[in-house]
C-alpha cells in the first residue's frame, strides 16, 4: 500500500506530461465510475445507504474525491513529484489541526513543534530546489493534503458500516459528475497521437491502482488494526517517491531537499508521537 501511493506520484506526473489536466481527469474519473460500477455488479457489492448517511456521502465525495483526488493531478501538474508527494506527506499535521478546531483546544506544546518543524522543512525543502521555485503547484498540493485530512476524518463512520469498495464507487461516481461536467470541453483540445504507450499505462494505473487497490486496503486496514500501527508505515512514501521520481523521470535532488525532507518526517514522527 505505501510503495502503491509512493509509486503513484512518479506514474500520474508520467501521465500528466502527456495528457493535459482537463483530459486526464475526465478519463481517469470516467475509468474509476466504470471500473468501480463493473466489479460492483460482478461481486454483488451494491448496497443501499442508509438516509442518515446519505449527506455525509455526499460532502465525503465533494472533499475526498473533488477536493484531493482532482485538486492532487492539478498541483502534481505545476509542481514535481517529490515535491508533491512530501506536501502531501503532511495530512497527519492537517488532522491535529482539525481535531483542535473541533475539540476547541489548542495543539500542545509537542504538536507545535512538530508543526514547527515540519514547516522548517518544507521551506528547507522547496528553497534548495534547482528547477522550481515555490509556487501555485506547491500551495496547491499543501491545501490537497488538508482536503484529504478531512476526508478521513469525515469517512471513517461510513468505513464502519459499508464495505470499502462500495463507498470508493459512490463517492467517485458523486465526484464525476461536476468533475466530468467541468472537463468535458477539454478533450477536443487533446492531441490523442502524441500520448505514448507508456502514458497509456500510467493512467490505467492512476485509475485503477491509488483509489480503488490503495484505498480499499487502507479502509481494511483501519477496520483491523489500530491506526498507531500503521502510520508510522505512511513516513516513507516521500522517501520511496523521490528515489523513484529521481530513478524514473530524472528530477534531480538536492543536499537541501534531503535535509528538508528529513525534517518534514521528523516533524511527522514527532507529532504520531505526541497525539
Amino acid at each position: 500500500m505505501v510503495f502503491a501511493w509512493a509509486i503513484n506520484f512518479v506514474l500520474a506526473k508520467h501521465a500528466l506530461d502527456q495528457f493535459d489536466v482537463g483530459p486526464f481527469n475526465f478519463v481517469r474519473f470516467g475509468g474509476m465510475v466504470v471500473v468501480g460500477w463493473l466489479v460492483l455488479l460482478a461481486t454483488g457489492g451494491v448496497h443501499p445507504i442508509e438516509p442518515r448517511d446519505r449527506l455525509r456521502l455526499l460532502i465525503v465525495s465533494v472533499v475526498g474525491y473533488c477536493g484531493y483526488v482532482f485538486g492532487f493531478s492539478v498541483g502534481l501538474h505545476l509542481t514535481s513529484a517529490f515535491s508533491a508527494s512530501l506536501l502531501l506527506a503532511l495530512v497527519p499535521l492537517w488532522i491535529v489541526v482539525f481535531n483542535s478546531l473541533v475539540e476547541h483546544r489548542f495543539p500542545n506544546t509537542v504538536s507545535l513543534a512538530a508543526l514547527a518543524l515540519a514547516s522548517a522543512g518544507v521551506v528547507t525543502f522547496v528553497a534548495a530546489r534547482t528547477s522550481l521555485s515555490l509556487g501555485w503547484g506547491d500551495l496547491i498540493s499543501l491545501v490537497v493534503a488538508g482536503f484529504y485530512a478531512g476526508y478521513l476524518l469525515l469517512n471513517r463512520p461510513l468505513i464502519d458500516r459499508y464495505p470499502p469498495f462500495t463507498l470508493i464507487t459512490y463517492g467517485t461516481t458523486l465526484a464525476a459528475l461536476p468533475v466530468l461536467a467541468l472537463t468535458t470541453y477539454s478533450i477536443v483540445g487533446q492531441d490523442w497521437s502524441t500520448i505514448s504507450s507508456t502514458g497509456w499505462l500510467a493512467m490505467v494505473w492512476v485509475i485503477i491502482g491509488p483509489v480503488f487497490v490503495a484505498w480499499s486496503v487502507w479502509n481494511w486496514v483501519q477496520r483491523h488494526l489500530a491506526t498507531t500501527r500503521i502510520a508510522p508505515l505512511l513516513f516513507l512514501v516521500p522517501v520511496i517517491s523521490g528515489y523513484a521520481a529521481w530513478l524514473i523521470l530524472d528530477e534531480p535532488i538536492q543536499l537541501g531537499q534531503i535535509v528538508g525532507t528529513a525534517a518534514v518526517i521528523g516533524g511527522l514522527i514527532l507529532s504520531h508521537r505526541a497525539n
